[in-house]
């Protein structure tokens, strides 16, 4: 009998809360449903055996092992060894010393000695463009920290979830490999109504749920929404995942909404986005690519109106307000003309092209061969 192979998903333990977070375990739990034991660790706990010892703010090391938590922890509690989260179990920071490979996600501390020589891929989450604008604006250099990846023997490939990424980052990492983007079907699914919008709703009830990122935000979408509400009246515009930034810009904005009568729920970040594309007639985002807000709100049913035509038929460039507004008039009279045929549609069409075991088996792949060749070394020696 063949021992599978065990991976460690290297990643900050936040259900529900964080996209990095949802598309880890997503991966993680399709490789298991293959054969791989892959889990979960969160190297934020990390009391590292064999690190330099940091400080605390009190100046005192940790009196159990003299070591203490990353500097770079995040705020906010960890969650416990083997906790588990939907079929996938959070290891502690030991069982990495037993796992054949390391997926890194949300990346490796330097000082981290635990599996020191074990083979390595990072999965790339963000976008080429948001993560050279981090390190511009926010000084966060994503393109830095992969260029020294790629020095890094250990190392062995960089892996982005969107195709057409790869061009971009073999600018600094020689090896890049694209997998399918791909969400959790089960979860994701067709069915949970009754969101009633705080009493906001109208007809149709169109969502916006993207993060503003430095690369690309919904800005264009509110005015080509506006748009198309001046030729169909009763049309509302709900907008989640504004942080107090965001809403503070935007204000004067949504006040000229609010006085054309076509704003609804206006919200920060939300952990009932099944029961809000459940309810909703239409999805506006300004992406072309698939970005989680568009499978998930696909394997809900939900009709997405896109910045491109790659996964839906309803799409225009963000800034063609008249496309936009077009594009949305489009997608309400097929959703108004047979609402269960357009949520059939959309469902099928995330599952044709969102289905994670893709994913899994390519990743499966590629770590089968790195892992390969790393013990073949080994022999040699």
């Amino acid at each position: 009998m063949t021992t599978p192979m065990k991976i460690a998903h290297i990643c900050h333990f936040s259900p529900m809360t964080n996209g990095m977070y949802e598309s880890a375990r997503d991966l993680c739990a399709a490789e298991r449903r293959i054969g791989v034991d892959a889990r979960l660790v969160d190297v934020r706990t990390a009391e590292m055996a064999g690190a330099p010892a940091l400080v605390r703010p009190d100046g005192k090391p940790c009196e159990r092992c003299g070591h203490v938590r990353l500097a770079s922890v995040s705020p906010g509690p960890v969650a416990p060894d083997w906790a588990e989260d939907r079929g996938v179990v959070l290891a502690p920071l030991t069982w990495l010393e037993e796992c054949d490979a390391v997926v890194s996600h949300s990346g490796m501390p330097p000082q981290m000695m635990v599996a020191a020589s074990k083979p390595r891929i990072h999965v790339a989450h963000g976008r080429p463009r948001s993560s050279f604008l981090l390190g511009q604006m926010e000084g966060n250099h994503v393109w830095a920290a992969y260029a020294q990846y790629a020095k890094d023997p250990r190392f062995k490939a960089l892996v982005t979830l969107w195709p057409g990424f790869a061009r971009y980052w073999r600018m600094v990492f020689p090896r890049v490999e694209e997998l399918r983007p791909f969400v959790d079907l089960e979860r994701w699914h067709p069915g949970a109504t009754g969101h009633g919008f705080s009493g906001k709703g109208g007809q149709p009830n169109v969502v916006i749920t993207d993060v503003w990122r430095h690369d690309r935000d919904p800005f264009h979408c509110l005015f080509g929404f506006a748009q198309f509400a001046e030729r169909v009246p009763g049309a509302r515009l709900h907008l989640y995942g504004l942080n107090p930034r965001d809403a503070q810009a935007l204000g004067p904005i949504l006040d000229g909404l609010q006085r054309r009568g076509v704003l609804g729920e206006v919200c920060g970040r939300r952990n009932d986005l099944l029961g809000i594309y459940g309810s909703a007639d239409l999805l506006l985002t300004p992406h072309a690519i698939a970005t989680r807000t568009v499978r998930e709100a696909q394997a809900c049913g939900l009709t997405v109106v896109a910045g491109g035509p790659r996964y839906t038929p309803y799409s225009s460039q963000e800034e063609d307000l008249d496309g936009m507004a077009g594009a949305l008039e489009r997608a309400w009279a097929a959703v108004r003309a047979d609402p269960a045929g357009a949520r059939a549609d959309a469902r099928a069409r995330a599952e044709a092209e969102f289905d994670p075991e893709p994913a899994a088996r390519r990743m499966a792949e590629m770590l089968g061969e790195i892992i390969g060749q790393e013990r073949a070394k080994g022999a040699a020696a």
